[in-house]
């Protein structure tokens, strides 16, 4: 059996996998997030520490932990640990969420530009851990300077399990400071956020072990001593292994507050949007593109709020759905909400589009109208961030979704009808965490290929197709896309074998 760990934002999961893919244990905790005087947002190091031994403690209460022959570890990307001389914290956890680091980020994106930060990192932006680094650096200098070690949640974790703080080149590339082109940590950024090298965690492929689970961590957990535990891999990437979602053309979403897309492909490109990370995948010859929409399951509670259904279950969902024809009557909304202009370094979302907007509207449109326009609205943004990966040479085959939308039997058929792409339905525990229990397998069974391995673990519920409604929502697309054609140019529809290519080159 193999243990997989999912370090969230709020909370830390666990899903024990068997021989046959089948998940025969899980647990959960919560984690808390703290909001600072100056409107920072931080994490408890300790209690994530607690959190990873109390799910595995449940875990021991559904079977025995002894038989677990490995430990695989996703974790959240970019949350900040710094650490003294004896790997303990120094102050807490500085979450990914945190935005003090801004105005930072933003200075030294003026000085460098969005090309200088694609060509290091493979993201045209300066975000989370370095402007997190620059401020911490001018406002608490004495801090830094005694600072032994940079982690990372993920990093950090796997160093209380088994002795060695390690991670993979995802969760470095999360961290804004991995070089996708060089295979390491950018050099010449480290020297302007004057970090060494070797204050940074192993870095290692995600199948190669980290160290052996330490007595001090098989006492706190039950766990057997020496087992191996994996490097920290970053959870979406996680996902994508959960998913069994590895060969070129497979996008995966998670389908929660903001939908994060993840496109897999067989050659380093550089990012395509200003917000997209590019790094190479766990799986040996794959990279990924990383795109966040922005924008996804909030606009949809954002509606339900307005409408006065808030608490709605997915099936509610699906029947208020159901109660309004495709197109919505004639109603077209760009679900733009989490969008603003100048802050986010995307122009197609914020010089285009500042904020969400709904044309067509009337008299005769109810609530179910209005709900099914958002979800629509938020498909036809889906497809257009797929235009973008294909215009960029990305092939776009198969979506897999994952999270609480995909037990949905409503939101996956649109987006399959809107994209003209299947959709596949991932519901699972955690997907993440299942993910990581894929490469705990890795680990131990070494002549196994991790994409066969990925390959052998979904759980698939249900698989979308385009259905009759097709032609109609491609109608819809094309209006949807046309603010968008007039600010930056022709927009191919992604299903269509023009390519186009990003003017940018790596070095």
């Amino acid at each position: 059996m193999y243990l997989g760990f999912d370090l969230g934002t709020t909370n830390v999961k666990a899903v024990v996998m068997d021989d046959r893919r089948r998940v025969v244990a899980t647990g959960s905790a919560p984690v808390d997030r703290f909001l600072t005087p100056d409107g920072g947002i931080e994490q408890d190091i300790e209690q994530i520490w607690d959190a990873t031994c109390d799910v595995v403690r449940q875990i021991g209460r559904q079977l025995d932990t002894g038989a677990i022959r490995s430990v695989g570890v996703s974790s959240q990307g970019g949350a900040l640990q710094l650490l003294d001389a004896q790997q303990q914290p120094m102050g807490r956890v500085i979450s990914w969420l945190d935005g003090r680091g801004r105005p930072f980020d933003q200075k030294i994106m003026r000085e460098l530009g969005g090309d200088f930060f694609a060509s290091h990192i493979g993201c045209h932006s300066s975000t989370m851990t370095i402007g997190q680094l620059l401020r911490l650096r001018a406002e608490l200098p004495e801090v830094v300077a005694a600072a032994d070690s940079i982690g990372f949640v993920g990093d950090v974790m796997v160093g209380r399990l088994c002795g060695r703080r390690a991670h993979d080149p995802t969760s470095l590339a999360i961290g804004m400071l991995y070089n996708p082109w060089l295979g390491r940590a950018d050099p010449e950024l480290l020297v302007r956020l004057q970090i060494r090298e070797d204050q940074l965690a192993a870095l290692l492929p995600a199948t190669t072990p980290a160290g052996g689970l330490t007595e001090e961590a098989s006492r706190r957990t039950g766990l057997r001593r020496g087992i191996p535990v994996s490097p920290a891999i970053h959870d979406q990437y996680a996902v994508s292994l959960g998913a069994g979602a590895v060969h070129e053309g497979d996008v995966t979403f998670g389908a929660g507050t903001a939908w994060v897309l993840l496109a897999i492909g067989t050659r380093l490109k550089p990012p395509v949007t200003p917000n997209a990370f590019v790094c190479p995948h766990p799986v040996s010859g794959l990279y990924g593109q990383m795109l966040s929409m922005r924008n996804g399951g909030a606009a949809i509670q954002w509606m339900l709020g307005i409408l006065g259904r808030g608490a709605a279950s997915t099936d509610a969902v699906d029947r208020w759905l159901a109660e309004s024809p495709p197109g919505s009557q004639g109603l077209c909304f760009w679900p733009l909400l989490a969008a603003s202009a100048g802050t986010d370094g995307d122009e197609a979302l914020g010089a285009c589009q500042p904020g969400g907007r709904i044309a067509g509207i009337t008299l005769s449109h109810g609530p179910s109208h209005l709900l099914r326009a958002v979800v629509e609205g938020l498909a036809c943004e889906l497809a257009r961030h797929l235009t973008l990966l294909v215009e960029a040479g990305i092939p776009v085959r198969r979506l897999t979704m994952c999270g609480r939308a995909a037990a949905s039997r409503q939101t996956p058929q649109i987006i399959a009808d809107v994209t003209g792409q299947p959709v596949v339905c991932i519901e699972a525990f955690d997907t993440s965490a299942l993910g990581a229990a894929v490469v705990a397998q890795a680990l131990v069974e070494k002549d196994a290929d991790l994409a066969q391995l990925a390959d052998q673990c979904p759980s698939i519920t249900a698989t979308f197709h385009p259905g009759p409604d097709r032609d109609g929502y491609q109608r819809l697309l094309e209006r949807y896309l046309q603010p968008f054609a007039a600010e930056h140019g022709r927009t191919v529809p992604f299903d269509t074998p023009e390519r186009q290519t990003i003017p940018h080159s790596p070095p």
